[in-house]
């Protein structure tokens, strides 16, 4: 592949051009100094704007065009997109690309908040469901065909599907009993597989295959999560069974993404896919894998330590101490070992790990596990879940968002119509939503002393 890093190699080589163009460091030529301490000179050399030889990623027929077929191939997709912009810019382009306003779109709760910023942009009406809970580690489980089905049927008109998978904390559900459902119903599946970066490089290891070769439409992919991409690089696919059209999914790009997408992103996709293509990448996502079992069979033998071992991808870890809240636990990792989980609730920590993931890193979260499966710790750490359930919704999202609004003193919202979201991050799940009622039982989750609010009383 290495079609955009030849072009910039060639461009860096050869000083004849004279460019008045943009970005106004001129490939470096001018280097704010604290920049150059942080991310070197060598990044600003790399910045290019659409010049020639390159391309424009609103209507690739060049470079990026090229690199998109070659990682479509690699995907094994009809159409495959760079984005510059994230995961999150993928969900809102699939959306736009599929749903009109009014549509009605079948939505799982603990989808990710890029899903309800689709829908104030769209203008659909979520239909929404809720997948089981496991109570012991406060997670969501997988979501089934059967509740897929069942809401399809009671509700004939919804046009799309959103589900994650795997979920923030791996759990994958099975796409291809689901996906027989939605098209039984003639429904499009959209997957949000951000944390499942790897999956189409780690089969062997995953035990999944990636959506859109499992009966997806579209998937997203997050390559920074697990992948080794710098933020925010990400990928878009639409598989080749799809309908959906790659010039919609092309204008709903174009519509949320930047004019000037940076080609040192681009650069790192192109480059960390070709990686992870590779023998090379390979032997690194095996190595990975290994150590993660590895890590899994020792810290499984600490007899105070417990280790999730659902329908779920083994690069997440999640897990739990026995004697202590989990919460506790993040609180001594955080402080005495210099340890930062990825997130943490009363009943588990989540430890994400990709390619980057030394040897070092998993013997030190051993070795701190030991020592504090020991201690004896004073915990004044009470139980408090992260409620999340079905919303009262008065409007939709896109409603609520264009609704006349005032921010009121928390201890005054039950009853009122929420007009913004609230939620923890991470990881990114909406505990109330535009547009739904506040209840006393959600009140816990609104940690600002103000909150906006639509212009509807409770009454």
């Amino acid at each position: 592949m290495s079609l955009i890093r030849k072009i910039v190699y060639n461009k860096k080589i050869n000083k004849k051009a004279c460019n008045f163009t943009t970005p106004s460091h001129s490939q470096g030529d001018f280097v704010c100094p604290d920049a150059e301490k942080m991310l070197g000179r060598k990044f600003f050399e790399c910045d290019y704007s659409e010049t020639e030889g390159f391309d424009n990623l609103r209507a690739p027929d060049g470079v990026l065009k090229e690199l998109q077929y070659n990682i479509s191939k690699i995907y094994t997709s009809k159409n495959s997109f760079i984005l510059t912009n994230g995961s999150t810019s993928g969900i809102i382009a699939a959306m736009l690309a599929v749903l009109s306003p009014n549509d009605e779109v079948l939505i799982a709760r603990n989808c990710h908040v890029s899903v309800y910023n689709g829908l104030v942009l769209t203008g659909a009406r979520p239909v929404w469901f809720l997948p089981e809970r496991d109570e012991k580690w406060d997670i969501f489980k997988s979501v089934t065909p059967d509740i897929i089905e069942k809401n399809l049927k009671a509700n004939p008109l919804i046009k799309a599907v959103i589900i994650t998978s795997p979920t923030y904390e791996g759990v994958y559900s099975s796409i291809p009993q689901i996906s027989e459902v939605t098209k039984k119903y003639g429904a499009v599946l959209i997957v949000d597989e951000a944390h499942g970066a790897l999956c189409n490089f780690a089969r062997d290891y995953t035990g999944y295959a990636p959506a859109i070769v499992s009966g997806a439409d579209i998937s997203v992919h997050s390559l920074h999560k697990t992948a080794g991409a710098p933020n925010p690089c990400a990928l878009l696919h639409i598989a080749k069974s799809s309908k959906v059209s790659a010039q919609a999914v092309q204008d709903a790009l174009n519509l949320i993404t930047t004019t000037s997408p940076s080609y040192p992103l681009m650069t790192a996709i192109e480059a960390v896919v070709e990686f992870l293509f590779s023998d090379k990448g390979r032997t690194e996502i095996r190595k990975l894998y290994d150590m993660v079992e590895d890590f899994i069979t020792k810290a499984s033998n600490i007899e105070d330590v417990e280790i999730y071992s659902g329908f779920c991808d083994k690069s997440k870890i999640l897990l739990r101490m026995k004697s202590l809240p989990a919460l506790a636990v993040a609180k001594i990792l955080n402080e005495d070992f210099k340890i930062e989980e990825e997130f943490s609730n009363d009943n588990s920590l989540l430890f994400l790990t990709g390619i980057g993931t030394t040897k070092r890193k998993f013997d030190t979260l051993f070795n701190a596990l030991k020592e504090i499966s020991v201690m004896e710790v004073d915990s004044d750490f009470t139980a408090e879940k992260t409620l999340i359930s079905l919303p009262q919704m008065i409007y939709t999202p896109r409603e609520a968002y264009f609704h006349p609004s005032e921010y009121i003193d928390t201890e005054n919202a039950a009853g009122r119509i929420c007009a913004e979201v609230v939620l923890p991050y991470p990881p990114g799940i909406p505990v109330i939503l535009p547009g739904e009622r506040i209840t006393e039982n959600n009140m816990n989750f609104i940690m600002t002393e103000k909150i906006k609010v639509t212009g509807i009383s409770k009454n």
